[in-house]
């Protein structure tokens, strides 16, 4: 059989989204080729819609998506055999990037997404690390550990290792958001630290008579970030003269070269400079009035986390320890764990819903180990109150913590009650740090058992926001309320008179089905792909709907396309913009041309770590060669666990018969 030729598809698709000028990257999930364009007004999504093997096509999540279906990677296949665009943004050219960061929003706001994106990937084990460090400081303050065992050592190292060592962390993830070499960046933060491993190497050394500190870069977080960046123009300007042939030896050679002597002689002076200036900064505004800055920071820090602002706060206190030993802010970021602690610690009481007692009781543990977005998303921000009273709380312990004095003396990203040996310490009060903790939950739970937490409220929150322009907070809001609203929508009636079921599609996953034209993404609850259903999973378990084979099993975990034996075709595809998790949360027992048995575990997923994320986990059930049949009916009715039937395919008794 001749292989089908998709290079007119791909040249007709890239010519309506703009040209290829207009394509900074694509990549593909499941079914859709997803563009980053440099400008989206550029496409033509009329003429897109109506090219063979095209769906539809949607601009959301700040991509233009093409829809494809199951034919998406012979066709992406072509556009990048025809066009060589990168696959990722990683691989985007500065000059595009900043042309993207642009559109981003202003300095601070490219600041802030800098920031995050380079801490986000090893954010878990800075937090890991300061929980080791406060068992540390713990066993030795009680005396069951001496500080001059080889135990405190093996602890102390494995805690304080991370933060000496922090440029090499920064380093490889600071490659990837300035789009160059990570081992090149690798080995420049390894010279920035290696002074302090050699003895023989002197703190202050001098060139013409210019002072330069060797020994200063240590847990540096600024002199790394610029010197990173600073690398990745050096890189490509030598990868851009010097001749192939020499660029393997090189262009590393000649980077570490210029970049190395301008990091030490003028880009690390000037990042401890900067860093110095913001501790010196905070410290005098903080000096002003301590209760009056912990209540002020410690009130608002919950209102920089929905915003994603606090990425632009946090490395202050890596700053202050790294200047002074220690770092007061860390203080306020726990008091203001406990604020909304409290408040959805109280919603447990005051709910009237079940459903709501539920997602209080879950969201309060994540919330004590520190993670609050649970707390926030689930019940404090949706019902407003909660959130307010969280936050005043907060302000009142912030307050107390600040007339206390109480300092943090490591580093640690997420606080909750098993950092607080961090704040033990010379001039510090871990007693007074418990007290201002406990009243922000105090204060807090007192509050929402008065006063409620507006439980009775429906307003959707921000309605008037337009589709595509929502922020995270109302993202993670609409999830929810979109979910809510499926749960009143009426199952689809089909008349299936003269007709033979010729098929039973059984349900993959255990969960309540909703109709498909209620989920919330317009390529499937359009029925563009098929007729199908949605399942709002309430276990992590994918098994087959019948006996086949598999299509494609997409690597992620996130999708799988299915054949049955009868020839049905069916798309499983668990969350929406799932693929964005590139596989995180996600595990695949299959591949593409496995024999299923039905019942047989397809893949596991994690349902309350992808919502933590932000994402809907309804997943699609759909039928994507529904023309092949002439009714296709919903079986399930509300809650249906896996191997219950979940679709009935009909076919005319005369079609069936010959089908059989």
């Amino acid at each position: 059989m001749a292989k089908k030729d998709y290079s007119q598809l791909a040249r007709d698709i890239v010519a309506n989204v703009g040209g290829p000028d207009n394509v900074k990257s694509l990549v593909h999930c499941a079914t859709r080729l997803r563009f980053r364009l440099k400008d989206t007004g550029k496409a033509n999504k009329e003429t897109l819609e109506s090219l063979p093997n095209v769906l539809t096509a949607v601009n959301a999540g700040g991509q233009y998506q093409v829809v494809i279906g199951d034919e998406v990677v012979p066709v992406y296949n072509a556009i990048m055999d025809e066009y060589h665009f990168t696959a990722s943004d990683a691989g985007v050219e500065n000059d595009a990037a900043a042309e993207e960061s642009e559109e981003k929003g202003n300095v601070f706001d490219r600041f802030v997404a800098v920031l995050s994106g380079i801490f986000t990937p090893f954010i878990s084990v800075l937090a890991g690390a300061g929980v080791l460090k406060g068992v540390a400081i713990l066993l030795a303050n009680t005396h069951i550990v001496s500080e001059s065992s080889a135990w405190y050592s093996i602890l102390d190292a494995l805690a304080t290792g991370v933060f000496t060592l922090l440029p090499i962390f920064i380093a490889i993830t600071a490659a990837d958001k300035f789009n160059t070499n990570r081992f090149i960046s690798v080995a420049l933060a390894a010279a920035m630290i290696y002074p302090l491993t050699d003895s023989s190497i002197p703190k202050i050394g001098h060139i013409a008579g210019y002072a330069i500190n060797f020994k200063q870069y240590g847990g540096a977080v600024i002199p790394t970030i610029l010197a990173i960046w600073m690398m990745s123009y050096i890189e490509r300007w030598f990868k851009k003269h010097l001749p192939a042939v020499a660029q393997l030896v090189f262009v590393p050679f000649f980077t570490l070269l210029v970049a190395g002597a301008l990091t030490f002689i003028v880009i690390g002076p000037l990042g401890n400079a900067i860093g110095m200036g913001l501790a010196y900064g905070y410290q005098y505004l903080y000096s002003l009035s301590p209760a009056v800055a912990g209540f002020i920071l410690a009130g608002l820090f919950q209102v920089f986390v929905v915003f994603g602002l606090h990425w632009g706060i946090l490395p202050i206190s890596l700053i202050n320890i790294q200047n002074y030993g220690y770092d007061t802010l860390l203080a306020m970021m726990f008091v203001a764990v406990f604020g909304q602690f409290g408040a959805v610690t109280g919603a447990i009481f005051k709910a009237k819903k079940s459903k709501n007692r539920e997602i209080a009781v879950s969201a309060a543990i994540s919330n004590f180990f520190g993670i609050t977005e649970p707390a926030i998303y689930g019940i404090n921000l949706k019902y407003k109150k909660g959130f307010i009273f969280g936050l005043a709380g907060s302000a009142i312990g912030g307050a107390i913590a600040g007339f206390a004095g109480v300092k943090a003396f490591q580093y640690t990203p997420i606080m909750n009650f098993f950092e607080l040996p961090l704040f033990i310490g010379k001039g510090s009060s871990v007693a007074m740090e418990t007290v201002a903790g406990v009243a922000a939950w105090a204060i807090a739970f007192v509050l929402v058992l008065i006063f409620g937490f507006n439980e009775e409220n429906n307003e959707k929150m921000l309605a008037n926001v337009q589709m595509g322009k929502k922020s995270l907070t109302e993202k993670k809001t609409a999830v929810v309320e979109s979910k809510m609203e499926a749960e009143q929508k009426e199952l689809p009636k089909v008349d299936t008179a003269g007709m033979e079921l010729n098929e039973i599609v059984y349900n993959p996953v255990k969960g309540r089905v909703v109709p498909l034209t209620s989920v919330n993404d317009p390529v499937f609850s359009s029925e563009a792909m098929g007729k199908g259903v949605g399942v709002v999973p309430e276990e992590g378990k994918v098994v087959a709907p019948f006996d086949g084979q598999v299509s494609v099993a997409f690597p992620t975990g996130h999708a799988y396309g299915l054949q049955s034996d009868r020839g049905a075709e069916v798309l499983i595809h668990v969350g929406i913009d799932t693929v964005n998790l590139n596989g995180e949360h996600f595990q695949s027992n299959v591949k593409a041309g496995d024999r299923i048995r039905k019942g047989d575990v397809l893949g596991t997923f994690d349902p309350e770590k992808i919502k933590e994320a932000g994402y809907d986990t309804t997943t699609m059930v759909i039928v994507t060669n529904t023309m092949a049949y002439d009714a296709v009916e919903q079986a399930a009715v509300d809650e249906t666990y896996a191997d219950e039937a979940l679709l009935n395919l009909y076919k005319k008794q005369e079609t069936a018969v010959k089908t059989n």
